[in-house]
């Protein structure tokens, strides 16, 4: 039985998670939806202003071209990361701690979104799954001699959150900064197909670009979360163009 902690607000993997599950328990493609959770994962750092992720950008004949050879850059209101408030989630606080670790290891290189979503993205899934199931948002089912383990979501919880989505698309309700994402990382791994909420090409770029709704968020948000929904493995081409 789904228990009353599937109210509970969801941080963006978990909301990423939940939504990569369907009805029959199973995610539509592993590699995918983990890189997903591990995006979402940055993209809930970003929301709170822990990093951001700075895509290569040039100009070429008025078009800005966007190289999705984004670099993750860890943000802090004092100049020693180490005495930085926590975020209050202890696996945000980890990650932090591990982004940290793998940027000194690389030391004058920086630590790209690709490269870390395939080292993280089994690691993310895994544990956000386990959280959900939990906490009852996630029901397990055991495999058995030819089945494999499944994980149903909570009904109700993925309903409303696919609802908001809608109401988001319908512009019935205000694109805030963690719908941004979020419809940016659903995008990215194609679920929105699934759910009959697909955005063309073209929209995608103009949400990039901040026309519309997306106008009155942040660029450097908007570059963040364009970068992890284009980054997801499955996607045709890794360069993007975006125009005045």
């Amino acid at each position: 039985m789904f228990g009353p902690a599937s109210l509970q607000r969801l941080s963006l993997p978990e909301e990423f998670t939940l939504l990569s599950y369907g009805e029959n328990g199973r995610v539509p493609n592993s590699a995918q939806t983990a890189a997903g959770c591990a995006a979402a994962e940055l993209g809930e750092l970003a929301l709170r202003r822990r990093l951001l992720v700075r895509p290569s950008k040039t100009r070429k004949m008025g078009l800005e071209i966007y190289r999705l050879r984004g670099e993750i850059e860890l943000r802090s209101s004092t100049s020693d990361l180490s005495n930085t408030p926590g975020t209050g989630l202890t696996w945000a606080d980890d990650l932090l701690s591990a982004l940290r670790a793998r940027t000194a290891t690389l030391a004058s290189r920086p630590l790209t979104v690709t490269r870390w979503l395939r080292e993280r993205g089994r690691e993310a899934l895994a544990l956000h799954t386990a959280a959900l199931t939990e906490r009852g948002v996630l029901r397990h089912t055991p495999g058995a001699l030819l089945t494999r383990t499944r994980h149903h979501p909570d009904p109700v919880l993925r309903t409303a959150l696919l609802n908001g989505v809608r109401a988001v698309r319908a512009e019935q309700v205000p694109l805030d900064e963690h719908m941004l994402f979020l419809c940016d990382l659903l995008d990215g791994a194609g679920l929105t197909k699934d759910f009959g909420l697909t955005l063309t090409r073209p929209q995608r770029l103009e949400r990039a670009r901040g026309i519309g709704a997306a106008g009155a968020l942040p660029e450097t948000l908007r570059d963040t979360s364009t970068v992890l929904g284009f980054s997801l493995p499955g996607r045709e081409g890794r360069t993007i163009t975006i125009g005045d």
